[in-house]
């Protein structure tokens, strides 16, 4: 047939497309923190997640304090696709397809009804409940609060101004155990996610009643963290910001600290690129897919902090979940020499354990460690170092039965069987030295040392200071203050 074509109507089935947004992949603390952009673009300061985790009856609920929405506003924020990609959006708007309240509830709960409150008191609510659409084939939302709901919502405290987001008919999220395991989970991922609206004080967040911390990937404020320098690259009218950084070596950071620095799932999956759009995170670290770029262990000190604008969406791909992005083409070269250059900075801090300082010395401030590593005969060794002041306090004592032992030590090192693990599995992390021992292992471990310390007081004095910065004691500042202090005391 030949002609001008005829436009014939195809919408699509509510029923069955409702079912398959559920599919997008979303897990629970992607598809709150797609909640929490809405309540951000509200100029929300404070936020909280509630949930009741009966199975009998369990539900989630995200309440902020946001501008409110009138019923005309929230009747057309429920529908989906409310401002497609091409629409300019306002510059606190965190919005990406106009899909994010409704996919993100989709996939988790079979009901989601939205209580808005505008500055005026005016009250508005819609809801979408799954088998109300499936019933009647079409996307038929409903405008009255049920008591369940309402109930709901009062015990919520709700009032003034703001949103409640309610989530009921939880089949994808879990009840029980379940649910509440996974609240821990999101509240690490939202303070990633918001780390820079946390941390400056413009949201306030809190899930089950406890607060979000913020953040920081970077570990900006340790002063053994390297800043590679900021470089902005220009992309079709944009400015796309990279900063590259190196993290210490895991064993100068203090105790209890090393595990929120390696991030929700260790070193080794948060190395990488940290793609942030309007200062909320969408990668947490990866290497975008450049190519030669693979997670390994040396380079897992490597973290680079990437700022792209809503005006870059359609060039880095940014998915619905605002949770994955691909570098625009154009882009990827440059991209990938600055992580070959914090990748490169990273291994050399693993090969020299962090430490630039002189291992002769014992001053304040420069790292001394344990273990050396040298060359002989083209293999690699390791050498206990006789100037660790632990090392040298037994060897001035007893050198001709602690010196042998050093020296066994020396010759049995596993290297081959240590290589070999590392390479069948780079994602497990080596252990920090002491990192699975308690306090009072520590404090065991000084006093033994402290035997062998000199009587005068001007060399113990010179030995208390030398283990402050040396290997593993570092990591101690508290433990080693007070067995020190104490130490002096009875010195005294």
């Amino acid at each position: 047939m030949t002609g001008e074509p005829s436009d014939l109507h195809a919408p699509p089935q509510a029923a069955a497309l409702i079912e398959s947004l559920r599919a997008l992949g979303y897990n629970l603390p992607d598809a709150l923190a797609d909640i929490v952009d809405n309540s951000v673009t509200a100029e929300a300061v404070t936020t909280s997640i509630e949930y009741n985790a009966d199975p009998a009856g369990g539900w989630v609920a995200v309440v902020d304090d946001g501008k409110g929405m009138s019923e005309e506003w929230l009747h057309r924020a429920m529908h989906l696709g409310t401002d497609g990609p091409w629409i300019h959006r306002h510059p606190a708007d965190l919005g990406r397809f106009g899909l994010g309240l409704k996919t993100a509830s989709f996939s988790q709960a079979r009901r989601l009804t939205v209580v808005s409150c505008t500055q005026d008191g005016r009250l508005a609510s819609r809801e979408w409940n799954m088998d109300h659409v499936r019933r009647r084939n079409g996307w038929y939302l409903l405008d009255t609060l049920d008591d369940e709901a309402a109930s709901i919502v009062r015990e919520l405290g709700f009032r003034g101004h703001g949103t409640v987001v309610l989530w009921r008919g939880l089949d994808r999220c879990g009840t029980g155990k379940v649910l509440i395991n996974q609240m821990a989970k999101v509240r690490t991922h939202l303070g990633a996610v918001f780390g820079r609206h946390i941390g400056r004080g413009s949201l306030h967040l809190r899930v089950g009643g406890q607060p979000v911390k913020a953040w920081d990937p970077f570990l900006r404020q340790h002063p053994a963290t390297q800043d590679l320098g900021t470089e902005p690259i220009h992309n079709a009218g944009t400015v796309v910001t990279v900063t590259p950084y190196v993290l210490p070596h895991p064993s100068r950071i203090v105790e209890g600290e090393s595990r929120n620095a390696a991030g929700p799932s260790g070193w080794m999956r948060h190395q990488g690129f940290y793609v942030y759009r309007r200062d909320r995170l969408l990668t947490l670290g990866g290497w975008l897919g450049l190519s030669g770029l693979r997670p390994n262990q040396p380079t897992q000190l490597a973290r680079i902090s990437v700022d792209v604008s809503t005006d870059d969406d359609q060039s880095w791909q940014v998915d619905v979940r605002k949770a994955t992005v691909i570098p625009p083409v154009q882009l990827r070269d440059r991209l990938a020499d600055i992580a070959a250059l914090a990748r490169t900075r990273s291994e050399q801090v693993f090969r020299h354990r962090g430490s630039s300082s002189d291992q002769r010395s014992g001053g304040r401030g420069q790292l001394v460690f344990v273990w050396q590593q040298h060359s002989r005969r083209g293999k690699v060794g390791y050498r206990i170092n006789r100037l660790h002041p632990v090392v040298a306090a037994a060897l001035s004592g007893a050198a001709d039965t602690v010196g042998p032992l050093l020296r066994l030590l020396e010759e049995t090192v596993p290297v081959g069987l240590i290589a070999a693990e590392s390479n069948s599995a780079p994602e497990r992390t080596p252990q920090a030295p002491l990192e699975a021992e308690d306090s009072d292992e520590v404090v065991r471990m000084l006093q033994a040392a402290m035997t062998r310390l000199p009587n005068d007081p001007g060399s113990r004095e010179a030995f208390r200071q030398a283990l402050r910065s040396s290997e593993p004691f570092n990591r101690f500042p508290d433990v080693l203050a007070e067995v020190l202090d104490g130490e002096g005391a009875e010195g005294k």
